[in-house]
């Protein structure tokens, strides 16, 4: 069983603990999210796919793509130029290259091991960068948001697939109830390590609702923010454009 996690003095999980809980994780995590969601992870990423809007000129960046379910999602239906899959978990992208193996389409797809804190490319690279289930494991987001900003090219969309708060309050707390109960129990049983499934509940639990993360993104620098509710607000797609200048207030729900 995987160690409780070691935290900095903000509270945050340090890098070394996310990389070390998501190694140990990395055979098991397909089966967890389709036991998790009830197979409904692959309709969020459909509709993620979709919000990127990719088309055949597009180069992609994919942040945290772990096994690489996004990446495949984006190349199957998304069909851009390019995709540079990253992930500064080895043991992960080695699951998403076995995926990408048996890939017969036009995408180019790379994987590099990349810190999405300290993106190793240059200044705007990329039309799209795209992250799912990621963001909220990073101990410096700010950093990430930066990055990203950095990369993208004028014009360019940050997909932001991850986590979020239900608005309405007996549907959340139903879903917290799950949180609490059901998915230590879910990913003690698959894999068992139920601390690091432990973590991954308090990740959730802690962070910031639609609006919150609509200001971070804005405060980066991205001057369109719009997010999308997704099974009631249990997850949300954020999009950032890079408009070249600092952001303007407020964001945004959309459909």
């Amino acid at each position: 069983m995987a160690p409780r996690a070691r935290v900095t003095e903000n509270g945050r999980p340090t890098t070394e603990k996310v990389q070390g809980i998501f190694r140990d994780l990395a055979p098991d995590y397909d089966r967890f999210n389709m036991l998790s969601s009830l197979g409904v992870d692959r309709l969020w990423r459909r509709t993620t796919v979709r919000l990127a809007r990719l088309n055949r000129n597009s180069r992609v960046l994919d942040l945290a793509a772990g096994t690489g379910d996004l990446t495949m999602a984006m190349a199957t239906a998304g069909r851009p130029a390019s995709i540079v899959a990253t992930d500064f978990v080895p043991e992960m992208l080695r699951v998403a290259e076995e995926k990408a193996a048996a890939y017969e389409g036009e995408t180019a797809i790379e994987f590099v091991q990349a810190d999405a804190q300290d993106l190793p490319f240059a200044d705007e690279s990329f039309d799209v960068v795209t992250v799912s289930f990621g963001v909220r494991n990073l101990p410096d987001r700010a950093a990430n948001f930066r990055e990203v900003y950095r990369v993208l090219k004028p014009g360019g969309r940050y997909v932001v697939l991850e986590m979020s708060r239900p608005p309405f309050a007996p549907f959340r707390a139903l879903y917290h109830f799950y949180l609490h109960v059901m998915i230590p129990a879910i990913g003690g049983w698959v894999t068992g390590s139920r601390s690091s499934f432990e973590y991954l509940r308090d990740s959730i639990l802690g962070f910031p609702g639609q609006v919150a993360l609509a200001g971070e993104l804005h405060r980066a620098g991205f001057g369109e923010v719009t997010w999308r509710n997704l099974t009631g607000g249990i997850v949300a797609v954020h999009v950032a454009v890079k408009q070249g200048r600092p952001g303007a207030p407020g964001g945004e729900r959309v459909g």
